[in-house]
C-alpha cells in the first residue's frame, strides 16, 4: 500500500469512528403491501404496524384483519435487554431486542401451555425510509424445522391510525358464545388455541368445520362443562393466581390420566 492510499485509509477511518453510523428511525405508520413479501400459509386481509422508537424503547403495535375480524397486539421493547415481557395471543412472551448493523433483531418465546413458540423477527427500512421489511422465523413446539415469512410494509400518513376502540365481547362477534361471553373477541382465537394444544387436538375434535356455531359433536358441550368447573374452582380456591386450567390434567392428551403411570 503507498503512503498516499494508506493516508486516505486513515483519513475514512477516523471519520468513521468520530461520526458512528446511528441505528434508524423505524418511528411511522406501517401498512402492508399486498403484491410484495411471502407467507407459508394465507396472507391475512389487511395488516397494520405503528412503531413508537425514543432511544433504546421501542413499542411495536400490530392490528391484523382475517375473515373480517381485527386482532391487535402491542409490544414494548428495550434495546439490550433479554427479559422484554410482553403477551402474543395472550400468552406469555419474553423477548430480546437488539440491533445488528441497521437491523432490529427481535427474539422471542411465548408459552403456550407447554410447547413453546420461538421467533426470530427482523425489521430493516429501505435507504428511502419508504419501505419496512418484515422477516419472521417462527417454530412452534416440535416442528422440525423453522417457518419464514416476509411482509413488506409501506410507510403511511401520519394521523392514519386511528385510536384503538374497546375490542367486542366474544359474543359479539362470533355465534353461540355461551360459557366465555365477556371475554374480549380478540382473545378468543388464543384460548382456543390452548385448548388444542392442552388435549392435543385439532379444531374438529369439537366443532363442525366452517360451522363453529354449531352444537353437533358432543366433545363442544363436554368443553363447556370443563370450561365451567375450571372457572369455578378458580373462583373458589384461587381467584388471583387462576392456577387451574385445562392442561393440568390433560397435559397434551384428549382422555386425561386418572393415576400416575
Amino acid at each position: 500500500m503507498t503512503y498516499g492510499r494508506f493516508a486516505a485509509y486513515c483519513v475514512l477511518l477516523c471519520s468513521f469512528l468520530a461520526f458512528p453510523q446511528s441505528t434508524p428511525d423505524l418511528t411511522g405508520i406501517w401498512r402492508l403491501d399486498p403484491q410484495k413479501g411471502r407467507h407459508s400459509g394465507q396472507a391475512p386481509e389487511d395488516m397494520r404496524v405503528k412503531i413508537d422508537q425514543n432511544g433504546s424503547d421501542i413499542t411495536i403495535t400490530f392490528r391484523v384483519r382475517n375473515k373480517g375480524q381485527e386482532e391487535t397486539n402491542s409490544a414494548r421493547l428495550r434495546i439490550g435487554s433479554a427479559d422484554n415481557k410482553n403477551e402474543i395471543h395472550g400468552a406469555p412472551m419474553i423477548s430480546k431486542a437488539t440491533w445488528e448493523g441497521a437491523t432490529l433483531v427481535v427474539n422471542s418465546v411465548a408459552k403456550f401451555g407447554n410447547q413453546e413458540l420461538r421467533m426470530t423477527d427482523r425489521w430493516t427500512l429501505s435507504p428511502d425510509k419508504q419501505t419496512l421489511t418484515f422477516v419472521e422465523k417462527h417454530q412452534f413446539g416440535a416442528e422440525p424445522q423453522a417457518t419464514e415469512d416476509t411482509t413488506v410494509f409501506e410507510r403511511q400518513p401520519e394521523g392514519s391510525w386511528e385510536p384503538l376502540q374497546p375490542p367486542k365481547t366474544a359474543e359479539q362477534v362470533y355465534k353461540n358464545i355461551q360459557v366465555m361471553k365477556g371475554v374480549p373477541s380478540n382473545r378468543l382465537m388464543g384460548a382456543m388455541q390452548f385448548f388444542s394444544k392442552s388435549l392435543g387436538v385439532e379444531c374438529a375434535h369439537c366443532h363442525v368445520p366452517n360451522e363453529f356455531e354449531k352444537d353437533d359433536k358432543p366433545a363442544k358441550n363436554t368443553a363447556r362443562k370443563m370450561l365451567t368447573m375450571v372457572h369455578q374452582v378458580n373462583g373458589d380456591n384461587f381467584p388471583q393466581n387462576q392456577v387451574v386450567s385445562c392442561w393440568m390434567c390433560h397435559r397434551g392428551s384428549a382422555k386425561p390420566e386418572a393415576f400416575p403411570k
